[in-house]
Order: C-alpha cells, then sequence, then structure tokens
C-alpha cells in the first residue's frame, strides 16, 4: 500500500531512534569471541534518571529492549541490557541490516563499480522475463535504494523461494505497476536485489565485500549474514 504519515510524540520518536540505532547486527560470532570494549565516561544522574523513566514508559508500553548503548565524544556515558539482551551474545539485527547493505552499495559506487543511474535490467541479462515492461527497463539503483522501484505489491521472499526459484529472477518477473522513483513500497526482496548487484560487481558477497572496509574497522567480529539458496546474502 501507499506510504502513510503518522504523528509521533517525542517518547515515540526516541524509543523508536533507540531501538533503531542500537540493535546489534545478526552474527555467527562464538559467544566466546573477543570484543573490543569502548572508552567508559562517567554516567551522569541526569543521564541515569532519563533512562530510567525511559525503560519503565518502555514496559509500560509492552516494549522488550533487549539493550541500549550512548555514545558521547566517543565514550560509552551509558549502557544497559535486559530481556534477549548481553553484551557478549550476537544479536539479531532484522531489518536494520538493510543499512549495511546500502552502505555497500556506497563503497562500491565510491570504488567506481556501479553508479545510482545504472540500470538493473544490466546486470542480469539472462535472468530477465521473455517480455520486459518500459517500467522495468527504467528501474534503476536509485530506485532499488528508496524502496521506489515501482512495484504496487511487495514481492515475497517465500513466492522466490518456491521449487527452487531464483530469487533474482523472481524479482524482475514481478509487476512493475508504477514508475520506478515515484512510488514508495517497503521493499526487502529489492534490497536482495542490492546485495546481488554488488556481489556482480565485486565478485564478493556483501559480508565478505564490507569486512576489511567496515566491520573489521568497527570491530564486528565474523559476522553472518543469511543467505538465498543461490549463495548470495539476503541484504535486508
Amino acid at each position: 500500500m501507499p506510504t502513510k504519515i503518522f504523528m509521533m510524540t517525542r517518547k515515540t520518536i526516541l524509543a523508536a531512534l533507540v531501538l533503531v540505532a542500537l540493535a546489534a547486527c545478526k552474527s555467527n560470532v562464538k559467544d566466546s569471541a573477543e570484543t573490543i570494549d569502548l572508552p567508559r565516561a562517567e554516567t551522569t544522574d541526569s543521564v541515569a534518571s532519563a533512562m530510567e523513566r525511559f525503560f519503565g514508559q518502555a514496559a509500560r508500553d509492552s516494549m522488550d529492549i533487549h539493550s541500549v548503548m550512548i555514545i558521547k565524544d566517543g565514550q560509552v556515558v551509558y549502557s544497559h541490557w535486559q530481556s534477549q539482551g548481553a553484551d557478549s551474545v550476537p544479536h539479531v539485527l532484522h531489518s536494520v541490516s538493510k543499512t549495511f547493505t546500502a552502505t555497500a552499495v556506497g563503497l562500491a559506487i565510491g570504488e567506481g563499480k556501479l553508479a545510482l543511474t545504472d540500470k538493473i535490467v544490466s546486470f542480469f541479462p539472462d535472468k530477465l522475463p521473455a517480455e520486459q515492461s518500459g517500467q522495468l527497463k527504467a528501474m534503476t539503483v536509485r530506485d532499488l535504494l528508496t524502496m521506489s522501484c515501482g512495484h504496487d505489491v511487495e514481492p515475497s521472499f517465500r513466492n522466490a523461494g518456491d521449487a527452487g526459484q531464483d530469487w533474482v529472477t523472481a524479482f524482475l518477473a514481478h509487476p512493475v505497476v508504477h514508475e520506478p522513483g515515484t512510488f514508495f513500497l517497503y521493499n526487502s526482496l529489492g534490497t536482495y536485489m542490492l546485495s546481488a548487484i554488488v556481489q556482480k560487481v565485486t565478485g564478493e558477497k556483501v559480508v565478505d565485500y564490507l569486512t576489511p572496509r567496515l566491520f573489521e574497522p568497527l570491530h564486528i567480529d565474523k559476522p553472518k549474514w543469511e543467505e538465498s539458496p543461490q549463495g548470495i546474502n539476503c541484504g535486508g
């Protein structure tokens, strides 16, 4: 369905930002894996009091928050784990992983391996449907990044996996009803296409491509990313 805009209270915005910004990456790291501890600063009374109120309100709203870490000027000024959260255990990232896929696209663009204006059909000429609409031919990398590729209904990972169907083929066969760039629709399989494109132009899975460029500098140890039957990271 088309995008809807909702009014949010400051309290809801804070909760949403904390959840998005502080969720940890789904990883294959062993429980005993080495972690890098960031410098710590004293937690002020005002921060401690604010977070106590935050967690109290979250509990009343039945929000299952697993962890929060607040960093200021490179130092941890507050951290707390609860529920399923623990500082030494890998955590599922879910769709925040889309940000990592987009980062991989940006890095590949910076290395001259692709461009925002590249047409999607140019990367997979062997997986195109027999008949291609003008909208499909017009779809670009930018349209995938902005989730405005022109679909009216989100293509399903489940449908793409039926009978071992190739996920790229399934995406390209999905009807493109709107002109790309004009209609927003949340699209996880679209992010998968970005992952497939990065793998196509770099010769590496997104997780491997990002390891020396992002994960290792951030001390994210051996992250694991789920893959399609075709051996491509899901992307988001």
